[in-house]
C-alpha cells in the first residue's frame, strides 16, 4: 500500500529524523530526502542568510548521514508548485514535519491544499517513536474505506489496535429540543451511524466510538486526550469541493500526535 517514499527536509531535527529513521526499519522502506532550494532574492529580503549556495544542501546531506546509511538526496530547484507537481509524480508518501506559522500556510497544509494523489506522514513534535493505539474519524465516505486499509496495512508490521470515531454534531439541535426529544434524537442518529458502519464494513470487528458534539472541537479534543500514536484521515470529507476538507485541515493543525493523510 505504501509505494515509493520521500522525506522533505528543510532544517536540521534529530527527533524528526529519528522518528522517520524508525518507521521506515519497520516497514521495510528506503526513502529519497528531499530539499527545496531557497530562492537567494527571498532569503536576502528576508535577512536570513545563514548558509552560502550549497551549504545547507551539503550541511543537510552530512544531518540525514547521522541515522541513514541507504538513501538517496536531492536538491530541487524551482517554484514551489513545481515541487509539488514533482512530489505528485514520483511519490506515493511523503513524511513532513509540521510546525505552526503564524504569517502563512506550514508546508504540510499547502501540500494537503494543493495535491491530491499524495499521501503524507505527518510528524508532530515532540512525538516519541510509538505506534500501538490509531485513532481513525470517519465520515463514512470513500475514503474511510481508505483509512480502515491504511490501519490493517501497518497492523502488518506494527503491534497496533484502532478504533473508529464518529461525531456527531450535536450543535445543530441541542438547545432547541426538549431533554426528552435531544434524548431520543441523539438515540436515533447513534443508530443511524451503526447502521452505517455495518453498510460500510459489514461485521468487522472494531472498536467504534460515537461522540456528541462538533466535529471540529470535540474531535481534536478527544484525540489529544486519549493517549493515540497516530491519527488517519482523508483529505476531504462528504460533498467537499475543495481539495482538503476544513474539519481535517482543523485536525492537521490542533491535535498532537503524528497524523497520515490519505
Amino acid at each position: 500500500m505504501i509505494g515509493r517514499v520521500g522525506v522533505y527536509l528543510s532544517e536540521e531535527s534529530q527527533p524528526f529524523l529519528f522518528y522517520v529513521s524508525w518507521v521506515l526499519s519497520k516497514i521495510a522502506k528506503r526513502a529519497d530526502f528531499l530539499y527545496l532550494e531557497e530562492d537567494p532574492i527571498l532569503k536576502g529580503i528576508m535577512g536570513i542568510f545563514r548558509f552560502k549556495s550549497g551549504e545547507k544542501e551539503n550541511f543537510l546531506r552530512r544531518h540525514v548521514e547521522e541515522f541513514f546509511e541507504d538513501f538517496s538526496f536531492h536538491t530541487l530547484r524551482g517554484s514551489i508548485k513545481e515541487f509539488f507537481n514533482t512530489l505528485q509524480d514520483n511519490y506515493d508518501l511523503l513524511f513532513v514535519q509540521h510546525k505552526r506559522q503564524f504569517l502563512h500556510k506550514s508546508i504540510p497544509e499547502r501540500l494537503l491544499l494543493d495535491t491530491d494523489k499524495l499521501s503524507l506522514w505527518i510528524y508532530k513534535e515532540p512525538c516519541s517513536a510509538s505506534l500501538k493505539k490509531v485513532c481513525i474519524p470517519l465520515d463514512f465516505s470513500e475514503r474511510s474505506l481508505r483509512q480502515v486499509s491504511m490501519a490493517d496495512y501497518l497492523k502488518s508490521f506494527f503491534n497496533i489496535e484502532y478504533h473508529l470515531v464518529y461525531s456527531l454534531n450535536t450543535d445543530r439541535f441541542k438547545g432547541k429540543l426538549s431533554r426528552k426529544d435531544y434524548s431520543k434524537t441523539l438515540s436515533d442518529k447513534e443508530e443511524e451511524v451503526r447502521h452505517m458502519y455495518s453498510d460500510m464494513f459489514g461485521s468487522k470487528d472494531v472498536k467504534l466510538i460515537v461522540l456528541e458534539g462538533n466535529p471540529y472541537k470535540y474531535m481534536a479534543e478527544y484525540i489529544n486526550s486519549s493517549d493515540y500514536d497516530m491519527v488517519i484521515i482523508g483529505k476531504r470529507g462528504k460533498g467537499m469541493r475543495e481539495r482538503m476538507g476544513s474539519v481535517s485541515l482543523y485536525m492537521v493543525r490542533n491535535v498532537r500526535c503524528p497524523l497520515i493523510v490519505l
